[in-house]
């Protein structure tokens, strides 16, 4: 490093990189080109050149080297990534077989749920027994039975491959499993299903581990805080409901329930707490061991146990390796401990795990230490108090609160990207993480420890119901918050890759700005343009002369957009989901909200069956919504609860719409109400299905018919309104009992689109409708998202996410 850049590091306190850390950043940005090479490549020509403007041109780092590491990291994770494999055909016809394997991982999940991951797979067809490549995955409902690695495993098993919902900027299921070796999923198949499981391995550490966890289950109260005591002392989340962790994520404390580096500073703190009792104790001690590597002899076995407790959590392995380097660096009296102990670890973790850098997990737990490590020594100063005890804890609370501002700042455009969400509760979490921290995880752990020995097993059972209790009253108190509503969750929009490079840029000149008083321009001005860019390129596009109707790829369900021009954007239905996922939340909304607002004209809900209108509570609620339309029927159950409320939030009344009625979209662009009538009799929801016609200038652009079925289909072929249109959305997702030739020569369509999930179990869409329609039909089964898009002289062209 040369003379000026040390001495530029040496007056911050912001750390600079050391060479290899530069190109440890090239060979990440490798790895990420195997999957992202435009956004990576890109990335990588920014870290050239911020890092040649802050160490001087004139002893830049050679630009050949960055390209090395970066086509190191590319031949790494290509060699490490697992291949799609092919289909077989009898897992196209839907056939359930009798599926051998072998337990690779038994992982207990909320709301009474076991997943199970099986490797060396064969399965039984036709008398005959075959290999099936790959991994499986298998999400157990209710278990009566707790497998352990390495046992076997028979069962009659429907047998699909992996595979999420394909659109822009949506999560990568496919990816997500498909580096874990996994490749299919399945589900067990009859009424009287039952699984035959070998004999357990004879494996002494993991009856080790099982027996802790049971013994822990048994002796935590029957309550949410007993099983948030359980979750947090072993990892174990069989307990908690789904109510639990939708109001901790919704409060923006989910990261309390994903066992990570937070954990292990819990665990460590505990140790470093034991150090300072012994030196107190026994002060002579401190002449041969110094406080804080004695804190971390007494920290590291407690880190290690715990790391073991919970797996098989990657993300507290990955914790534990943190700790250790930054343990080690600190016997070495190293300087920047938090960065170089960050990057050592990164370096340990990717070396190892190229594909992990994909990792969720891995990405927040290195912003976040990151974010600490640079923006925490600049603001720590402004809370130091001193004087009386009310002052320093002020101080210390005002620290705790500036160290979760510096980690929710430097992860807001991450989580944005993932989530499209923005939680501001970072106030709760002054009274979250202290009692956490310093009462239920010692209590728990306390009580885990000394509730196998039967000696001082009611001890342990009382630290137990001690710290459930508390945690119960944490609860309760996030309870009366979400009541009140000072836990909002807010919807934003996410950025573009080119803004979170660009914010990367200009976070790290704001802060050399800060500690050093220089400012470089150029190294600013390539960051704003990142920023700046995305969105003139959505300026521009949202300005052209066109519309659109994208149907988006919910599986089996439908959500549909209009896209008009300024900007304009009208959504017909929200997909589906169940209590434990939501369309709305996790696929339409993450849609909706890329490069764009949280906002809409118009929400339109064709009828109240849950795979059209589950989703959309979240997005009533969350975006900011003109109008909503209706068939006259809302939903019954958990999705009309949750939408009723939504309602009630956003002060949306619906807007019941018959045939014959007409909602302006734009000046010259309207959607037309073909159905249902004013008296038409069918209670049916299916039959009561909104029937809307797009027209633009007086030309039929699209017929939108949600799930109508043949009365309903009867009804609209036999009125006076005119069909005519350009593309058909299938009735009820293709299904026979939509099948009408008569809507199909009304409409008398161009192309067809279909909204369906791959390889669903209806087998829609049924092969007499496709016969019957006519045209060509594009499904979001096997395109994903689907675009017809209509230019300023309205002529139709077809676009599809998948080739």
């Amino acid at each position: 490093m040369n003379d000026r850049f040390s001495s530029f590091t040496s007056r911050l306190n912001v750390p600079g990189l050391l060479p290899w850390q530069s190109y440890f950043l090239a060979f990440v940005l490798g790895v990420f080109s195997y999957r992202y090479p435009v956004a990576s490549l890109t990335a990588l020509g920014v870290v050239f050149f911020v890092d040649a403007c802050f160490r001087g041109w004139l002893k830049r780092l050679p630009l050949l080297a960055f390209l090395m590491c970066a086509v190191f990291g590319f031949s790494y994770a290509a060699q490490r990534a697992a291949e799609p494999v092919d289909i077989p055909e009898w897992m196209e016809k839907r056939t359930s077989v009798v599926v051998h394997g072998v337990v690779d991982r038994s992982e207990p999940r909320t709301d009474h749920r076991r997943r199970i991951i099986l490797r060396d797979l064969r399965y039984e067809l036709d008398g005959q027994e075959r290999s099936l490549p790959g991994m499986l995955v298998w999400n157990w409902r209710s278990p009566d039975y707790t497998p352990a690695p390495g046992q076997s495993f028979k069962g009659r098993m429907r047998v699909v491959p992996v595979r999420g919902f394909a659109n822009p900027g949506g999560w990568d299921y496919d990816w997500y499993w498909l580096r874990q070796g996994v490749q299919w999923r399945a589900w067990p198949q009859g009424r009287q299903w039952k699984a035959t499981w070998g004999e357990r391995p004879a494996d002494f550490f993991w009856s080790l581990k099982s027996g802790l966890r049971s013994a822990v289950a048994r002796n935590v109260p029957d309550t949410q805080g007993g099983a948030m005591v359980l979750a947090l002392v072993t990892g174990d989340k069989f307990l908690l409901s789904a109510e639990t962790t939708d109001a901790v994520r919704s409060a923006g404390l989910s990261h309390t329930l994903a066992l990570s580096g937070l954990h292990v500073g819990f665990v460590a703190a505990m140790g470093f707490g034991l150090a300072w009792l012994v030196g107190w104790l026994y002060p002579s001690i401190m002449l041969s061991i110094p406080r804080p590597k004695l804190g971390v002899l007494f920290a590291a076995p407690l880190v290690l146990a715990y790391a073991w407790i919970g797996q098989p959590s990657p993300s507290l392995v990955r914790a534990a390796v943190m700790y250790g380097v930054w343990g080690f660096l600190l016997f070495q009296g190293r300087g920047r401990l938090l960065f170089d102990g960050l990057f050592f670890a990164l370096a340990a973790i990717v070396l190892f795990d190229p594909l992990s850098v994909f990792g969720l997990s891995l990405q927040m737990s290195a912003v976040a230490v990151a974010g600490i490590g640079l923006m925490f020594p600049q603001v720590r100063p402004l809370f130091r108090t001193g004087g009386t005890w009310w002052r320093k804890a002020i101080g210390w609370a005002g620290g705790l609160l500036a160290l979760s501002l510096c980690a929710n700042l430097a992860l807001l455009p991450l989580v944005s990207w993932y989530f499209g969400t923005w939680t501001p509760n970072i106030l709760f979490n002054l009274v979250w993480l202290p009692v956490l921290g310093c009462a239920v995880m010692p209590l728990g752990l306390v009580g885990a420890l000394f509730v196998t020995a039967p000696l001082v097993a009611p001890f342990g059972a009382w630290c137990l119901g001690v710290a459930a209790e508390i945690m119960d009253w944490l609860l309760a108190l996030l309870h009366l918050f979400d009541v009140a509503g000072y836990l909002p969750v807010t919807a934003v929009l996410r950025p573009l890759w080119p803004e979170i490079v660009g914010c990367a840029v200009l976070l790290a000149v704001a802060l050399t700005a800060w500690a050093n008083r220089q400012l470089f321009p150029g190294v600013a001005a390539v960051g704003f343009l990142f920023m700046v860019a995305p969105h003139v390129s959505i300026v521009v596009a949202d300005a052209q002369d066109e519309v659109r109707l994208t149907v988006i790829d919910v599986g089996l369900g439908q959500s549909a957009l209009i896209s008009l021009p300024g900007g304009h954007r009208w959504l017909v239905d929200g997909g589906g989901g169940s209590s434990r996922f939501d369309i709305g939340e996790a696929v339409v909304a993450p849609y909706l909200t890329r490069g764009r607002a949280p906002r809409l004209d118009g929400v339109f809900m064709s009828h109240p069956d849950s795979d059209h209108s589950h989703g959309l509570p979240y997005i009533l609620s969350r975006f900011e919504v003109g109008a909503f339309y209706t068939n006259g029927m809302l939903p019954r159950g958990r999705t009309g609860k949750k939408m009723r409320a939504a309602l009630v939030e956003s002060g949306l009344v619906p807007q019941p719409l018959y045939a014959g009625a007409q909602v302006a979209l734009e000046d010259d662009t309207v959607f037309e109400v073909l159905h249902p009538a004013v008296g038409y009799r069918n209670s049916h929801a299916n039959e009561r299905s909104l029937v809307l016609r797009l027209v633009r200038d007086g030309k039929g652009l699209a017929v939108i018919p949600g799930d109508v079925e043949n009365d309903g289909l009867i009804s609209v072929a036999a009125s006076a309104m005119p069909l005519k249109a350009e593309v058909l959305v299938l009735p009820h997702h293709g299904s026979k009992s939509s099948l009408n030739t008569d809507l199909y020569h009304g409409v008398s369509a161009e192309a067809a689109l279909c909204s369906n999930g791959y390889l669903n179990r209806y087998g829609f869409p049924d092969q007499n409708v496709l016969d019957a329609v006519g045209v060509p039909v594009f499904s979001t089964s096997r395109h994903g998202l689907i675009q017809a898009i209509w230019n300023a002289d309205n002529v139709l062209s077809i676009r599809a996410f998948l080739p």
